[in-house]
């Protein structure tokens, strides 16, 4: 609870109450998003609907290059609401992109629009064992 409120609303982040996760009783789950990519049900949606993923051309700034990725409605579904994904969120529900990428933005009025990012110039750490 905010100030005695159950709900806190900011016109950019919007916050809720946290759940309790049913799965798991005890823990708590900010979003509800625990997504279990090996149920087949989860996996029948991303398989049967990445083909429909679009991603954009990159765009510049100074230091940032970034693109955003378009998710089909089905996928959109799935996204957590109130937050940021990590790398292995967004590869696990179809997107595939080179190393890098940052998810930095939620742009409200299209969810299914994910804006990514990463510096400008960017080289992948060397691998171990690969000599160049």
């Amino acid at each position: 609870l905010f100030l005695g409120l159950t709900d806190y609303s900011h016109p950019v982040l919007q916050f809720k109450p946290r759940k309790r996760n049913m799965e798991h009783p005890g823990r708590i789950s900010a979003d509800c998003f625990m997504i279990d990519v090996a149920k087949d049900s989860v996996q029948a949606i991303i398989k049967g609907n990445s083909h429909k993923i679009q991603y954009s051309e990159k765009y510049y700034d100074e230091t940032n290059e970034y693109r955003h990725v378009i998710l089909p409605k089905e996928i959109s579904k799935l996204l957590p609401k109130h937050r940021l994904m990590s790398e292995r969120e967004w590869r696990s529900i179809g997107v595939q992109q080179s190393l890098g990428w940052e998810h930095y933005l939620i742009h409200r009025p299209e969810p299914h629009i994910l804006c990514f990012r990463r510096p400008k110039n960017y080289q992948p750490p060397p691998q171990p064992g690969v000599r160049a």
